[in-house]
């Protein structure tokens, strides 16, 4: 008997470009996560930054890009912490349109530099060069208005990207896949049950998308669109709510970047002093959690009493445990906040 020939694995790159963060996996096995947060780069800080530890992902990164051809300008940018801690003019969205803002493409190209072996000039596509299949997220509510919008848009991105001082690689995309973001994620769900409706609740930074199904023997019968959709909350209320937390002991707004370390540690050091902020911290988590699942269940209707089972993903959900209390056989997925990307990388056949 002659041995089959093995199956060529899909070559397909997924990008979750989120408002809190973007998440990059490829059928490759790389893997990548960075605030979804951009600067322009500086040039007293790259000379401190110039080969001291650029290529350690918790840094951030130094990002300079060619758009277009090698006659274009080049643009130069920190993303990620490198931003957050050493950029002035820092840009992140919360943009109903995140896409279009231009934080949007920088981190795109900057995740997909990351995750996939790409050529060093266009010509190499023809020689034996893989282009994989890049998959994008757009949330429930607004896929079916924007989804070809955007797949145009990404159709006609390409570049020369160098990130963190490394060799510029020639990036661009062919026929990219949107696909609606909590639908990719209820892809992952390990335990779908046999009968009845199940949810996906998949609460990011500035919305929090819903997606049900109807389950039949086991498998998804069709969407329950009445109860598809997306809510204009998540967890950016959180951090609002803390802010607010330390605005009424110090007198003083919170920027951007102590806002993520106060929500990591608990507390933020202000003029010497240590601020506790663990009780506003918890305050907050509650009221937030008590809000979205207020928002979720006007979406739902009188149908949300009968759900069989609501599924969690997102990085919200695991800020925000009393949702788990909130919905009904309330399950968090495992690895809650990847959920989406790793969804997009199933759509795309990896």
């Amino acid at each position: 008997m002659l041995a089959a020939e093995p199956i060529a694995k899909p070559a397909v790159l997924a990008i979750d470009v989120g408002y809190g963060y973007t998440k990059a996996i490829s059928s490759l096995g790389k893997k990548i996560i960075f605030p979804s947060v951009i600067a322009p780069a500086r040039e007293l800080a790259l000379d401190a930054f110039e080969g001291a530890g650029l290529k350690n992902a918790n840094v951030g990164h130094l990002v300079k890009i060619i758009r277009g051809s090698e006659r274009g300008a080049e643009e130069a940018y920190f993303v990620g912490d490198l931003a957050l801690k050493e950029g002035e003019n820092v840009q992140h969205t919360l943009d109903r349109n995140k896409h279009e803002h231009p934080m949007h493409d920088v981190v795109l190209l900057t995740a997909a530099a990351l995750c996939w072996d790409w050529p060093r000039r266009p010509a190499f596509w023809s020689q034996g060069s893989v282009r994989p299949k890049l998959v994008v997220g757009l949330p429930a509510g607004d896929w079916g208005k924007c989804h070809e919008k955007l797949a145009r848009h990404i159709a006609g991105l390409a570049g020369w990207v160098s990130v963190d001082g490394n060799e510029p690689v020639w990036i661009s995309f062919d026929s990219p896949l949107v696909y609606p973001q909590g639908a990719a994620a209820l892809l992952t769900a390990p335990d779908l049950p046999e009968d009845g409706v199940a949810a996906l609740v998949d609460v990011g930074r500035k919305t929090t998308d819903c997606v049900a199904v109807k389950i039949e023997n086991g498998v998804s019968a069709g969407l329950e669109k009445s109860m598809c959709g997306s809510v204009n909350m998540g967890a950016s209320a959180l951090e609002r709510a803390m802010a607010e937390g330390f605005e009424n002991k110090s007198d003083t707004p919170l920027p951007h970047a102590q806002i993520l370390e106060a929500m990591r540690t608990g507390y933020v050091w202000y003029r010497g002093q240590k601020i506790d902020l663990a009780g506003e911290i918890e305050m907050a988590r509650i009221q937030t959690a008590r809000a979205i699942a207020d928002e979720v269940y006007k979406l739902w209707g009188s149908r949300g009493e009968f759900v069989r089972k609501v599924y969690l993903a997102g990085g919200g959900a695991q800020a925000l445990p009393l949702l788990q209390e909130l919905f009904p056989a309330a399950h968090i997925l495992p690895d809650a906040q990847w959920a989406n990307a790793i969804g997009f990388l199933k759509a795309g056949g990896a």
